[in-house]
């Protein structure tokens, strides 16, 4: 009686990418579980509750507005308004991209001993994050009304543009994370280049009062455009234009596929290195 015989051949494997996703679909369960243990992680026991997601902001923006709003006054009326959207859109990407990079660099000893989709720790960072910007806009939008700041329709945008922001900002730390797999000190760098980016990006100040040459530069910055869109309902009450959408559309998607593509080809190979 004959056996039959089943051989291995790698070649026949799936593309990395398409194994993560494939993987990621059958334990999506995991991705909400890493969530919620870690929105209770960071209000469980806080006297301010959900407020930390607005007070480390709120805090920033006082102090520039001491410092620069007279600056920025014929540029930017109404300062703190205008800083506090940009300071909690930048906030939400500096700091998930960062803690995202360590999060996954010491995660590489886990992936060793446990089977799991190793894009879970980066998914779930950025949707926890995601939440924490979003309860921030909450409180934001209850002081603009207080203040009686104009609040239009053009508020219902907002949640697209947050959305292609943490597409963005995952493709980001998807980037970061699998440089980080074989230079764990990256977070250190990274920190230091976030820095610099934020003084590349109209976060503090307005980009008019920038040369024209100047302007044109600072618009190839992606984050120029998302903290623009971000912006534009909570401090201009403007509508954000389907071409800026688009733009927004492109930069997010491609940097996630290319993100994906590269930290699945990396990971992939980390838990069979020495």
């Amino acid at each position: 009686m004959s056996v039959a015989r089943w051989d291995y051949d790698s070649a026949n494997r799936r593309a990395p990418a398409v194994e993560e996703a494939l993987d990621l679909a059958r334990n999506l369960s995991l991705v909400s579980a890493f969530v919620v243990r870690d929105v209770k992680a960071r209000y469980k026991r806080s006297v301010l509750g959900i407020l930390w997601s607005f007070a480390g902001p709120l805090l920033l923006m006082v102090v520039l507005t001491i410092a620069l709003s007279q600056a920025f006054a014929i540029h930017a009326r109404r300062y703190p308004i205008f800083v506090l959207p940009g300071l909690l859109l930048w906030n939400f990407f500096a700091q998930t991209t960062l803690n995202t990079t360590g999060e996954v660099a010491a995660g590489v000893d886990l992936w060793r001993r446990v089977r799991m989709p190793k894009s879970v720790p980066a998914i779930s960072a950025v949707l926890t994050s995601l939440v924490h910007l979003a309860i921030a806009v909450a409180v934001m939008l209850l002081v603009l009304l207080l203040l009686r700041t104009p609040v239009g329709w053009p508020i219902v945008e907002l949640p697209i543009v947050m959305i292609l922001a943490a597409l963005f900002t995952l493709g980001i730390a998807f980037l970061t994370s699998a440089v980080a797999l074989y230079f764990p000190d990256l977070g250190h760098v990274w920190g230091v280049l976030l820095s610099a980016w934020m003084f590349l990006t109209p976060v503090i100040y307005p980009a008019s009062i920038l040369p024209a040459r100047a302007q044109r530069l600072v618009e190839w910055n992606p984050m120029t455009q998302f903290v623009t869109a971000f912006r534009a309902p909570l401090y201009d009450n403007r509508a954000v234009s389907l071409r800026e959408l688009a733009v927004l559309f492109l930069i997010a998607f491609v940097t996630l596929a290319i993100g994906w593509v590269v930290f699945t080809r990396h990971a992939d190979e980390i838990p069979y290195r020495a």
